[in-house]
């Protein structure tokens, strides 16, 4: 196998979560592999359609507040609410609810090609035109690129390597996936980060920065407030970001340029920094509780603020993350802060945000249908006619079997999906049990790996059929908080996958692992052994083995 194509395609899962570390070129990973790229190669692209001018009878059309029923034309891919000329095709909606495609102001996809139909399938089905990928692998998607941004594809901005300090957020991430891939460290510097400490950095490394063509830069704040205390220590590693003073400095320089800057943040103090430092948009919601000065200052500069209540971010510490999400986006909404929405869950979409937003009940039906189809559409592409069914507007539109407005459960009951004019069609999916990672990443984010563990077993013995409870369900997810710098978390998961799995050579050698990263050198052993045992041709662990002993 082609192995440029294999790294690619781990990569691309590890990052998003779908499949462990452990599928590399390093143990049964090639085989595996093999049979994801078969699968994935033949996954059919979505298919646009096109019919010349088009009339659409019989829809209920979304005018910002409701539905009316209308007859709506489109010619040339434009939308037309009064047309006298030639009509190529007539299609009845019967009685169908419209409305405007979703969008996705962050995420981690479409970032290489391998993964590319499968991801591609997914968003069309879920209606979902318009995403943002805010922090990938400036060669890995440049074979993408050109895949994108086309009728019968989703339209994507991409940020490319994010801007960060030495040893700072998402460094430890990527190091993490080099290791696995087998490729170096130092292949990712430059490409999925760059590292700015200094003035200097930011002058020899801004014309990589750009050659990347990238549609916005994101930068990195994490815990700015104790910068001096966290920029040389160890301890800190992967858990530290830009010195703020840096980042007011590629503001200027980025605007320069017309590229928008975003900031990862986690903290209210990052919050008030990026704020200070002009960015135009926060990429997600501190974890911590904002003051109404915060929000009026940032309502005041004109800032755009991104949900990602969903997140991958450690939040072990904070007390009642819905209460603080709750209190933050009650704030800013007040204020007057522009909200869109985005998920930092990389097995999920921004669908699935919406639905989170819904049960922390800080918006109506009303205002996460505008949301979706509005506000996101239209921050993320402000120079485009989208986000309206309007004349002269793209042709851009969904058409559901359901009033999302009478239930929100009816945004994922796409019946059609129109972009530029062309009628888009998707492969039918295989029904697939839901994820019991995902079911359990909201539980283990907001009330800690015990609370997810027991939920885990209660649904195991109560619902045994109703979710999917395979070996690499616990496994993904252990290696998802390892990504995250949570390792006592994995470490629970890896023994509950091998307590549920006791002959899965796997689960053993994702335990030993994680045993080795924390320094347990016999315990490694130990499980790394009783891997072998179980599959004497799993050669990561011979490997380690012979490292360890």
């Amino acid at each position: 196998m082609n192995q440029a194509k294999t790294s690619a395609l781990v990569l691309g899962k590890i990052y998003q979560g779908q499949v462990t570390p452990h599928h590399t070129n390093k143990r049964k990973g090639y085989q595996f592999a093999a049979v994801l790229l078969a699968l994935a190669l033949c996954i059919p692209a979505p298919r646009a359609l096109a019919h010349g001018t088009t009339c659409y009878i019989n829809g209920r059309w979304f005018n910002g507040q409701s539905f009316v029923e209308q007859t709506v034309y489109v010619v040339e891919g434009v939308l037309r609410m009064h047309y006298a000329g030639k009509v190529d095709t007539t299609t009845d909606l019967q009685g169908k609810y419209v409305v405007a495609p979703f969008a996705e102001a962050h995420n981690h996809h479409f970032g290489e090609e391998v993964n590319f139909k499968q991801q591609l399938n997914t968003y069309i089905k879920q209606g979902i035109f318009y995403s943002k990928n805010t922090n990938g692998i400036t060669k890995l998607a440049a074979s993408v690129r050109p895949l994108v941004n086309l009728p019968e594809s989703v339209d994507v901005l991409y940020a490319n390597g994010g801007l960060t300090a030495t040893g700072g957020h998402p460094v430890q991430i990527f190091d993490l996936i080099a290791n696995q891939i087998g490729w170096e460290r130092k292949a990712m510097e430059n490409q999925a980060y760059f590292i700015i400490d200094t003035e200097k950095d930011l002058e020899s490394k801004w014309p990589m920065i750009l050659a990347g063509k990238p549609d916005f830069l994101k930068t990195y704040l994490e815990y700015c407030e104790e910068y001096e205390k966290r920029k040389n220590n160890p301890e800190f590693f992967g858990k530290r970001g830009l010195n703020p003073a840096m980042l007011a400095k590629i503001v200027v320089k980025a605007h320069k340029e017309n590229l928008p800057v975003i900031a990862h943040i986690n903290t209210a103090a990052d919050f008030r920094a990026a704020v200070n430092a002009g960015v135009d948009e926060i990429t997600h919601l501190p974890l911590e509780k904002l003051t109404e000065a915060d929000a009026r200052e940032a309502a005041r500069r004109g800032m755009t603020v991104v949900t990602t209540t969903i997140s991958h971010r450690p939040i072990g510490q904070v007390q009642d993350i819905d209460g603080v999400h709750r209190h933050n986006i009650g704030l800013l909404k007040k204020a007057g802060v522009r909200l869109v929405i985005g998920t930092d869950d990389n097995n999920l979409t921004v669908i699935n945000e919406a639905e989170n937003l819904r049960r922390l009940a800080v918006f109506d039906n009303l205002g996460l249908l505008k949301l979706l189809t509005e506000t996101t559409p239209q921050t993320l592409y402000p120079n485009r006619k989208i986000g309206y069914l309007k004349e002269g507007y793209e042709a851009n539109f969904l058409a559901l079997e359901g009033n999302p407005l009478e239930d929100f459960a009816n945004i994922k009951k796409v019946a059609m999906r129109v972009k530029k004019g062309h009628v888009l069609e998707v492969a039918p999916e295989a029904p697939k049990l839901p994820s019991i990672a995902n079911t359990l990443a909201h539980t283990l984010m907001g009330k800690g790996v015990a609370a997810a563990i027991a939920q885990y077993r209660q649904l195991k013995n109560e619902h045994p059929q109703d979710y999917d409870f395979s070996e690499k369900e616990l496994n993904a997810l252990g290696y998802q908080m390892l990504k995250s710098g949570r390792l006592d978390d994995a470490l629970e998961l890896f023994k509950l996958n091998v307590e549920m799995y006791p002959q899965g050579y796997n689960a053993y050698d994702s335990l030993a692992e994680a045993y080795m990263q924390k320094g347990e050198r016999e315990l490694a052993i130990k499980n790394y052994k009783r891997s072998l045992e179980l599959n004497p041709h799993n050669k990561n662990a011979v490997e380690m083995l012979k490292k360890l002993e």
